[in-house]
C-alpha cells in the first residue's frame, strides 16, 4: 500500500516516519500549485492521499483541483489539525478556513483532534472521527546528561495573540492566568519562547510584565526536545476543555515535567500526579511547583512515568488508526 502526505512540513514528515514503522511505504508532497498537483494526480500509483496540518498551507486552487480530479481509486483522508478556533478566522466559505480546505478538496473521511469541531463538520455533511495529536520518538524523547536547575520553568509556544480581541474568553488565555500569573507574582523567573506577541499579550491580560532578558524569541523546532529534558517544569497551557496540545504529547515523550492548565482530556487519557501535574487555579499552580522543588523523587518519578504514558500516542499508532479508518473508506 502506498500513502501520499501533503501538508505542514513537520506533521508530514512525523507522519511520513508512523506510516513506515507500520509497514507502508510513505511519500511527503509538495504541492503548490495547480499543475504539481495535476502531476502528482495524473502519475499517481498510489493507494491514499492524506492532506494535514495547518489550512492557511494548503493551496485553495490545489484543494479544489484535488477534490475534482481525483481518481476514483485514490481515497482521501483530511487531517484537521486546528480544531473549532480555526471557525474564528475569516474564510471564503463562512464557516472557517478549515471548512474552506474541505469544501474544496472533498476528502472521503475528516479527522479531527477536537469533538467539538467533530460535529460542526457532521453538521456540514462531512464523515469525521476524532484523532488525537501524537509525538515521533525520533524528534522526541528522554534525553541523558542534561542539567536541570530549580528555578528553570519553561513556557514554549504561540501565543495566538490575534485571536485574543474577539475571543477574550478563549481556554488558553485562562490557561496564562492559571500557571504564569502566580508564577510572575512571585518572583520566578519564566524562560518564554515564542512568537513577539506574548509580551503585550501577557501585559494585556495578567496586567504584568515580563522582563525582556526572559524573553528569548522563538524556538527551533529541533532544540525543543533538549529543552523539555533540561527544564525543571515545562508550563503547558491548554486550548479548550476537550482538547489536548501537540506539544503535551511532545513534551511526555521527550520524558519532560509537565505542569498543565486541567481539562477534561487530560484527566481522559493521562493520569494526574503520575504521568504529569494539573493545575485548576492560580493557587494550585503555586503549591504543584512549591511542593515539587521540596520533593525530588516523586518529581522524577513523574518524569519516568510521563514517557512510559504515551507510547501508545506515537505517529505509529495514528497511522495504523488511518489505515484502519481508509479500509472503511472501501
Amino acid at each position: 500500500m502506498k500513502v501520499l502526505i501533503l501538508g505542514n512540513r513537520l506533521f508530514s514528515y512525523d507522519m511520513q516516519w508512523g506510516f513506515k514503522q507500520a509497514g507502508y511505504e510513505a511519500s511527503v508532497l509538495t504541492a503548490n500549485t495547480v499543475n504539481q498537483m495535476e502531476q502528482i494526480l495524473t502519475n499517481c500509483d498510489a493507494d491514499l492521499i492524506i492532506t494535514l496540518g495547518a489550512p492557511l498551507e494548503l493551496k485553495h486552487d490545489v484543494m479544489s483541483y484535488l477534490g475534482n480530479n481525483r481518481p476514483k481509486s485514490l481515497k482521501h483522508i483530511h487531517w484537521d489539525t486546528d480544531g473549532i478556533s480555526s471557525t474564528y478566522f475569516l474564510s471564503k466559505t463562512g464557516d472557517g478556513i478549515e471548512m474552506d480546505i474541505i469544501y474544496a478538496s472533498k476528502p472521503d473521511l475528516v479527522l479531527t483532534m477536537c469533538p467539538e469541531m467533530r460535529q460542526f463538520i457532521m453538521k456540514k455533511g462531512f464523515p469525521c472521527e476524532m484523532m488525537y495529536y501524537a509525538y515521533c520518538p525520533v524528534v522526541h524523547h528522554p534525553m541523558e546528561g542534561l542539567n536541570t536547575k530549580d528555578e528553570f520553568i519553561n513556557l514554549i509556544g504561540n501565543s495566538y495573540a490575534m485571536i485574543y480581541p474577539f475571543h477574550p474568553e478563549h481556554y488558553r488565555y485562562k490557561s496564562l492566568q492559571i500557571l504564569l500569573k502566580p508564577l510572575l507574582e512571585n518572583g520566578y523567573q519564566i524562560q518564554l519562547y515564542g512568537d513577539p506577541g506574548y509580551l503585550p499579550l501577557i501585559k494585556q491580560i495578567l496586567a504584568m510584565d515580563t522582563p525582556q532578558i526572559h524573553y528569548h524569541g522563538g524556538m527551533a523546532y529541533d532544540r525543543t526536545c533538549a529543552a523539555y529534558n533540561s527544564s525543571f517544569i515545562n508550563l503547558v497551557t491548554q486550548n479548550h476543555q476537550q482538547t489536548i496540545t501537540k506539544r503535551t504529547f511532545e513534551i511526555l515523550g521527550s520524558g519532560g515535567f509537565v505542569l498543565s492548565s486541567d481539562n477534561a482530556e487530560i484527566r481522559n487519557l493521562f493520569t494526574p500526579g503520575r504521568d504529569l501535574v494539573v493545575s485548576s487555579s492560580p493557587e494550585q499552580t503555586l503549591e504543584l511547583v512549591e511542593y515539587y522543588k521540596k520533593n525530588k523523587d516523586e518529581w522524577m518519578n513523574i518524569r519516568k512515568n510521563a514517557a512510559l504514558s504515551v507510547q501508545n500516542h506515537t505517529y505509529k499508532q495514528r497511522a495504523e488508526y488511518i489505515i484502519e479508518q481508509y479500509n472503511k473508506c472501501l
